[in-house]
């Protein structure tokens, strides 16, 4: 760890750095690539101990800072911009450096005018909203014809992250979310509806219908579903596994990290046992099938960040450790909570993905918690949650972080319907055209619905799914009609006429017992 003084020295060394001629960078990697070359130059390690070969390793450990130090780095100017510019480089210079992040504070919305700064960049090399958050494409889907396609197909999910992820660029960042981090099914999952309980029945549907407030014409059709509630102390016991990211970039998001784990510690039973394993600079096994309450509290509120991601590994412990406490009929249950940032070992998504696929067929599940800004890997928490046949929430505030381990708990944690599948056959007679509003991610194959053996989304206790379908109906004007899918060219053997119903559709639902959670 480098003293103040060496601070010092290095800061007024780099000050003096004279940037390149055209000092843009086209891409992280030659920011990279610029950044170890500079650090080297100066020997920034100032290691006289032993010689060991400088190496981004090397180079990182040396500048793994201290709070005195982020602070006079990138304090002093705005508090809101401070803030963010210390989470990210925290992100950038603990562990595994990840330059995209610092790469950002040269941008010109920085702000920051602190000693040692101009040999990250020049003032102009980012635009303000640069960041290295990932989220996979989603594109709004067109109208179908009910005529050529009169059969809807997806699966179920009650995931919430992309709402409070959106919430937090609104709320915080005074900015709109991008495209992709919209996902409008989690929008619509957050909120909680009026509809009734089943009886004598695990799930039950609920259907309305009404004008499209942006469309005169076009009608909205509201699909939700409730999933039974079953008191806490009549769920099986749970064997969970608390997976926690504590590496460097999670330093400023530890005080939620802390708040998630502790009030979910705080409902355990005394038939629940549950495992620690964080991860940060390497993997540690803090506790193993405990049901001490206060000593699993006692191991949450030590924890600190420090290190790179090793998260390839650490999911591997954790899998270990569940299945050497499992619980036969129980619940058996991962909770990892991170930023998605794996930068050491097993981290490709489709090695991650049959592995999480291959441990949930051994009734093993996996629950994701983001957290995090800057670096933000929600394509990967996504997709973590969805192999694992979990939930996968985010958490903006400590507010959020108590809401979804208090009230929200049982549904999070307990799965009470397995794979469920919504199939809709809607009448052409009735519905010129239609299309589902969101879930692109949970899009099936009309012939998977039947199909076993094709994964799909839980439900847990208590929970409810809620789906829009925006509809044009048959008697809607021709130009509105036309508008949204072009009117065909006759076929000879295709027969759209009435089909002597009125009903507007059939509605299919097909789901599995879990066994345990």
């Amino acid at each position: 760890m480098m003293t103040e003084a060496q601070l010092d020295i290095q800061l007024k060394t780099l000050q003096n750095v004279a940037p390149a001629e055209n000092d843009h960078f086209a891409s992280v990697e030659e920011f990279k690539k610029r950044f170890f070359d500079r650090a080297k130059a100066i020997d920034i390690t100032n290691d006289d101990a032993e010689e060991e070969p400088l190496s981004e390793t090397t180079v990182a450990a040396a500048i793994r800072p201290s709070a005195s130090i982020m602070e006079r780095l990138f304090g002093g100017k705005s508090k809101r911009v401070a803030s963010l510019r210390k989470r990210e480089c925290m992100a950038g210079f603990v562990g595994n450096i990840l330059p995209s992040a610092c790469f950002a504070l040269g941008s010109s919305s920085a702000n920051v005018q602190e000693p040692g700064m101009d040999f990250m960049s020049s003032a102009s090399l980012l635009p303000d909203d640069f960041n290295t958050e990932e989220f996979r494409s989603v594109n709004e889907r067109p109208f179908v014809a009910a005529a050529r396609n009169p059969l809807s197909t997806f699966g179920a999910d009650v995931d919430t992250a992309g709402y409070t992820n959106a919430r937090r660029m609104i709320m915080e960042f005074n900015r709109l979310p991008q495209q992709d981090a919209v996902r409008i099914d989690e929008f619509l999952n957050y909120f909680r509806y009026n509809y009734q309980q089943p009886e004598n029945a695990v799930l039950r549907p609920h259907f309305e219908m009404s004008d499209a407030p942006w469309a005169p014409e076009h009608k909205l059709l509201l699909v939700g579903l409730q999933a039974r509630d079953i008191d806490k102390e009549k769920l099986p016991p749970s064997n969970y596994v608390f997976l926690i990211d504590n590496s460097g970039s999670m330093d400023g998001e530890m005080h939620l990290v802390k708040e998630a784990m502790s009030t979910l510690a705080r409902q355990l039973r005394p038939q629940d046992k549950v495992s620690v394993v964080t991860y940060g600079g390497q993997v540690r096994v803090l506790l193993e099938g405990s049901g001490d309450t206060k000593a699993i509290l006692a191991q949450i509120a030590k924890l600190k960040a420090e290190g790179f991601t090793p998260g390839g590994e650490a999911l591997e412990k954790a899998y270990s450790l569940a299945h050497e406490h499992f619980i036969p009929g129980g619940n058996n249950r991962i909770v990892l909570i991170t930023d998605g940032d794996f930068n050491v070992g097993n981290s490709s998504e489709a090695g991650l993905s049959s592995w999480v696929e291959k441990e949930r067929s051994n009734g093993i599940y996996l629950s994701v918690v983001g957290v995090g800004m800057g670096n933000y890997k929600d394509n990967r928490m996504k997709m973590l949650a969805n192999k694992g046949d979990g939930n996968y929430i985010y958490l903006d505030s400590v507010a959020e972080a108590r809401r979804a381990f208090t009230s929200g708990l049982t549904g999070q944690m307990y799965t009470l319907a397995h794979d469920v599948k919504f199939q809709l056959e809607f009448n052409p007679a009735r519905i010129y055209a239609y299309r589902l509003v969101g879930y692109e991610l949970r899009e099936m194959a009309d012939t998977d619905f039947r199909d076993d053996s094709k994964d799909s989304g839980e439900i847990g206790v208590g929970q409810q799914v809620t789906a829009l379908y925006e509809i044009i109906p048959m008697d809607a004007s021709d130009a509105v009609k036309n508008a949204s899918v072009p009117t065909p060219p006759p076929l000879k053997y295709a027969n759209i006429s009435a089909t002597g119903s009125d009903e507007l559709l059939t509605f299919h639902l097909r789901y599995q017992k879990p066994e345990g959670g």
